[in-house]
Protein backbone atom coordinates (compact mmCIF):
# COMPACT_ATOMS: atom_id res chain seq x y z
CA UNK A 1 0.00 0.00 0.00
CA UNK A 2 1.21 3.62 -0.44
CA UNK A 3 2.94 4.69 2.43
CA UNK A 4 1.43 8.20 2.19
CA UNK A 5 -2.30 6.48 2.25
CA UNK A 6 -1.26 4.75 5.10
CA UNK A 7 -0.11 7.20 6.84
CA UNK A 8 -2.79 9.34 5.99
CA UNK A 9 -5.44 7.07 7.61
CA UNK A 10 -4.06 7.26 10.65
CA UNK A 11 -3.58 11.25 10.91
CA UNK A 12 -6.80 11.90 9.01
CA UNK A 13 -9.08 14.56 10.78
CA UNK A 14 -12.86 13.71 11.66
CA UNK A 15 -15.12 16.12 12.33
CA UNK A 16 -18.42 15.95 13.81
CA UNK A 17 -21.30 18.37 12.99
CA UNK A 18 -22.63 18.15 16.72
CA UNK A 19 -24.31 22.00 17.16
CA UNK A 20 -27.90 21.23 16.43
CA UNK A 21 -30.48 21.65 18.52
CA UNK A 22 -32.48 18.34 18.08
CA UNK A 23 -35.72 19.40 17.41
CA UNK A 24 -37.59 15.90 16.53
CA UNK A 25 -36.37 14.85 19.58
CA UNK A 26 -35.94 17.12 22.35
CA UNK A 27 -39.22 16.82 23.33
CA UNK A 28 -37.62 13.28 24.80
CA UNK A 29 -34.70 15.41 26.97
CA UNK A 30 -35.41 18.97 26.81
CA UNK A 31 -32.60 21.73 26.89
CA UNK A 32 -29.92 18.91 26.34
CA UNK A 33 -27.84 18.77 22.79
CA UNK A 34 -28.21 15.58 21.16
CA UNK A 35 -24.08 14.38 21.62
CA UNK A 36 -25.46 13.68 25.80
CA UNK A 37 -29.09 12.15 25.05
CA UNK A 38 -28.35 8.31 26.83
CA UNK A 39 -28.22 5.72 25.02
CA UNK A 40 -27.66 2.47 26.43
CA UNK A 41 -26.99 3.94 29.81
CA UNK A 42 -24.15 6.23 28.07
CA UNK A 43 -24.27 9.75 26.21
CA UNK A 44 -24.54 9.12 22.42
CA UNK A 45 -20.95 11.26 21.76
CA UNK A 46 -19.70 8.23 23.93
CA UNK A 47 -21.00 5.71 21.24
CA UNK A 48 -19.54 7.54 18.57
CA UNK A 49 -16.01 8.31 20.57
CA UNK A 50 -15.16 5.01 21.27
CA UNK A 51 -16.37 3.63 17.22
CA UNK A 52 -14.09 6.16 16.01
CA UNK A 53 -11.25 5.02 18.65
CA UNK A 54 -11.48 1.58 17.72
CA UNK A 55 -11.20 2.01 14.19
CA UNK A 56 -8.05 4.12 14.59
CA UNK A 57 -9.20 7.54 14.32
CA UNK A 58 -7.83 9.94 16.73
CA UNK A 59 -7.62 13.42 15.58
CA UNK A 60 -11.35 14.59 16.55
CA UNK A 61 -12.69 18.36 15.95
CA UNK A 62 -15.96 18.99 17.27
CA UNK A 63 -18.42 21.92 16.16
CA UNK A 64 -20.71 22.71 18.47
CA UNK A 65 -23.47 25.39 19.20
CA UNK A 66 -26.50 24.00 20.96
CA UNK A 67 -25.33 22.90 24.56
CA UNK A 68 -21.54 23.71 23.75
CA UNK A 69 -20.47 24.17 28.01
CA UNK A 70 -22.20 20.67 28.34
CA UNK A 71 -20.41 18.65 25.49
CA UNK A 72 -16.89 20.11 26.17
CA UNK A 73 -17.29 19.74 29.91
CA UNK A 74 -18.02 15.99 29.49
CA UNK A 75 -16.03 14.85 26.51
CA UNK A 76 -12.66 16.97 27.67
CA UNK A 77 -9.33 16.61 25.51
CA UNK A 78 -10.62 13.10 25.24
CA UNK A 79 -8.20 11.21 26.68
CA UNK A 80 -10.28 8.34 27.87
CA UNK A 81 -11.28 7.31 24.33
CA UNK A 82 -7.86 7.45 23.50
CA UNK A 83 -8.73 10.44 21.04
CA UNK A 84 -7.60 13.82 20.94
CA UNK A 85 -10.20 16.40 20.63
CA UNK A 86 -10.36 19.95 19.64
CA UNK A 87 -13.32 22.30 19.26
CA UNK A 88 -15.02 25.14 16.74
CA UNK A 89 -17.48 26.89 19.01
CA UNK A 90 -20.54 28.66 17.61
CA UNK A 91 -23.11 30.89 20.12
CA UNK A 92 -25.91 29.04 20.12
CA UNK A 93 -28.36 32.22 19.09
CA UNK A 94 -26.82 32.28 16.03
CA UNK A 95 -26.42 29.07 14.46
CA UNK A 96 -24.68 28.58 11.14
CA UNK A 97 -26.15 25.51 9.89
CA UNK A 98 -24.00 22.66 9.07
CA UNK A 99 -22.48 24.16 6.40
CA UNK A 100 -22.22 27.62 7.94
CA UNK A 101 -19.99 25.38 10.88
CA UNK A 102 -17.70 24.18 8.72
CA UNK A 103 -16.95 27.70 7.49
CA UNK A 104 -16.49 28.90 10.62
CA UNK A 105 -14.02 26.01 11.30
CA UNK A 106 -11.91 27.04 8.52
CA UNK A 107 -8.63 28.40 10.73
CA UNK A 108 -9.17 24.43 12.27
CA UNK A 109 -9.53 22.38 9.25
CA UNK A 110 -6.69 20.11 7.80
CA UNK A 111 -6.51 20.19 3.73
CA UNK A 112 -8.27 17.30 3.66
CA UNK A 113 -10.92 15.87 6.41
CA UNK A 114 -13.64 13.78 6.82
CA UNK A 115 -17.06 14.70 8.37
CA UNK A 116 -19.72 12.84 10.13
CA UNK A 117 -22.89 13.63 11.73
CA UNK A 118 -23.35 14.49 15.31
CA UNK A 119 -26.48 12.31 15.13
CA UNK A 120 -25.03 9.37 12.83
CA UNK A 121 -23.76 6.09 14.54
CA UNK A 122 -22.28 4.63 11.33
CA UNK A 123 -20.81 0.63 11.68
CA UNK A 124 -18.49 0.09 9.09
CA UNK A 125 -15.13 0.16 8.12
CA UNK A 126 -13.56 3.45 8.22
CA UNK A 127 -10.24 2.69 6.49
CA UNK A 128 -11.59 1.58 3.36
CA UNK A 129 -13.16 4.59 3.21
CA UNK A 130 -10.48 6.92 3.79
CA UNK A 131 -8.87 4.86 1.34
CA UNK A 132 -11.44 5.28 -1.28
CA UNK A 133 -11.33 9.19 -1.31
CA UNK A 134 -7.29 8.81 -1.21
CA UNK A 135 -7.19 6.98 -4.50
CA UNK A 136 -9.60 9.16 -6.60
CA UNK A 137 -8.81 12.85 -7.59
CA UNK A 138 -11.87 14.70 -7.24
CA UNK A 139 -11.82 17.30 -4.45
CA UNK A 140 -14.67 15.73 -2.38
CA UNK A 141 -16.26 12.22 -1.39
CA UNK A 142 -19.80 10.96 -0.28
CA UNK A 143 -20.69 7.65 1.19
CA UNK A 144 -23.89 6.40 -0.15
CA UNK A 145 -26.06 3.51 0.78
CA UNK A 146 -28.23 1.78 -1.47
CA UNK A 147 -31.78 2.87 0.84
CA UNK A 148 -34.38 2.64 -2.08
CA UNK A 149 -36.54 4.93 1.00
CA UNK A 150 -36.51 2.28 3.27
CA UNK A 151 -34.96 3.76 6.48
CA UNK A 152 -35.47 7.24 5.49
CA UNK A 153 -35.91 9.12 1.96
CA UNK A 154 -33.07 8.78 -0.70
CA UNK A 155 -32.13 11.95 -1.76
CA UNK A 156 -28.94 11.11 -4.14
CA UNK A 157 -29.09 9.91 -7.93
CA UNK A 158 -25.03 7.78 -8.34
CA UNK A 159 -23.68 7.51 -12.26
CA UNK A 160 -19.94 6.14 -13.14
CA UNK A 161 -18.75 6.66 -9.61
CA UNK A 162 -20.37 10.29 -9.00
CA UNK A 163 -23.51 11.71 -7.07
CA UNK A 164 -24.73 13.46 -10.11
CA UNK A 165 -27.60 14.79 -8.16
CA UNK A 166 -28.36 15.48 -4.49
CA UNK A 167 -31.45 17.17 -2.99
CA UNK A 168 -32.99 16.84 0.88
CA UNK A 169 -36.57 18.08 -0.94
CA UNK A 170 -36.72 16.64 -4.52
CA UNK A 171 -38.19 13.55 -4.74
CA UNK A 172 -37.54 10.66 -7.57
CA UNK A 173 -37.82 7.52 -8.91
CA UNK A 174 -33.78 8.50 -9.59
CA UNK A 175 -32.72 8.81 -6.16
CA UNK A 176 -31.95 5.07 -5.09
CA UNK A 177 -29.48 5.97 -2.85
CA UNK A 178 -29.04 8.09 0.54
CA UNK A 179 -26.26 10.40 1.65
CA UNK A 180 -24.76 7.24 4.47
CA UNK A 181 -23.73 10.13 6.73
CA UNK A 182 -19.75 9.86 5.71
CA UNK A 183 -18.20 13.04 3.97
CA UNK A 184 -14.91 13.42 2.60
CA UNK A 185 -13.83 17.32 1.42
CA UNK A 186 -10.49 18.90 0.93
CA UNK A 187 -10.36 22.45 2.42
CA UNK A 188 -10.44 24.22 -0.53
CA UNK A 189 -14.02 23.44 -1.05
CA UNK A 190 -15.28 24.78 2.18
CA UNK A 191 -13.20 27.88 1.25
CA UNK A 192 -15.24 28.40 -2.00
CA UNK A 193 -18.29 29.55 0.65
CA UNK A 194 -16.87 31.93 2.87
CA UNK A 195 -18.78 34.76 1.85
CA UNK A 196 -22.11 32.78 1.57
CA UNK A 197 -25.23 33.69 3.88
CA UNK A 198 -25.51 31.95 7.10
CA UNK A 199 -27.09 29.80 8.48
CA UNK A 200 -26.84 27.23 5.03
CA UNK A 201 -27.05 23.79 4.96
CA UNK A 202 -24.12 21.16 4.18
CA UNK A 203 -26.16 20.15 1.75
CA UNK A 204 -25.74 23.48 -0.15
CA UNK A 205 -22.34 22.49 -0.51
CA UNK A 206 -23.15 18.90 -1.79
CA UNK A 207 -25.52 19.57 -4.24
CA UNK A 208 -23.06 22.38 -6.02
CA UNK A 209 -20.62 19.80 -6.24
CA UNK A 210 -22.63 16.71 -7.57
CA UNK A 211 -24.23 19.41 -10.25
CA UNK A 212 -20.28 20.52 -10.86
CA UNK A 213 -19.32 16.82 -11.21
CA UNK A 214 -16.67 17.10 -8.74
CA UNK A 215 -18.29 15.18 -6.01
CA UNK A 216 -16.82 11.47 -6.03
CA UNK A 217 -19.64 8.91 -4.67
CA UNK A 218 -18.40 5.47 -2.65
CA UNK A 219 -21.04 2.54 -1.79
CA UNK A 220 -21.18 1.19 1.37
CA UNK A 221 -23.60 -1.86 2.86
CA UNK A 222 -24.05 -1.41 6.48
CA UNK A 223 -26.70 0.50 7.31
CA UNK A 224 -26.92 3.40 9.00
CA UNK A 225 -28.25 4.49 12.92
CA UNK A 226 -29.30 7.70 14.13
CA UNK A 227 -30.71 9.87 16.53
CA UNK A 228 -32.65 12.60 15.30
CA UNK A 229 -35.87 10.77 15.82
CA UNK A 230 -37.54 8.96 18.21
CA UNK A 231 -37.79 5.79 15.99
CA UNK A 232 -34.09 6.06 15.30
CA UNK A 233 -33.17 6.31 19.08
CA UNK A 234 -35.09 2.85 19.65
CA UNK A 235 -33.01 1.05 16.72
CA UNK A 236 -30.00 2.40 17.65
CA UNK A 237 -30.51 1.39 21.58
CA UNK A 238 -32.00 -2.42 19.92
CA UNK A 239 -28.49 -2.36 18.08
CA UNK A 240 -26.24 -1.98 20.56
CA UNK A 241 -28.21 -4.10 22.97
CA UNK A 242 -27.84 -6.59 20.53
CA UNK A 243 -23.86 -6.34 19.65
CA UNK A 244 -23.51 -6.20 23.83
CA UNK A 245 -25.13 -9.13 23.74
CA UNK A 246 -23.48 -10.72 20.84
CA UNK A 247 -19.85 -10.41 22.37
Amino acid sequence: MNSFVSRAEQDIQVVILAGGLGTRVSHLWPGKPKALIPIAGQPFIDHQLRLLSANGLHRIMLCIGFGAEEVEEYVGDGTRWGVEVTYSREDCKELAGTGGALVRALPLLNGYFMVVYGDAYLPIDYKAVIRAFLSQPLPAMMCVFRNRNRWDRSNAEVRDGKVVRYSKDEVGNQFEFIDYGINFFRRNVIERYRSHPQPFELAVIQSDLARQGELAAHEVFSRFYEIGSPEGLKELERYLSETRTGQ
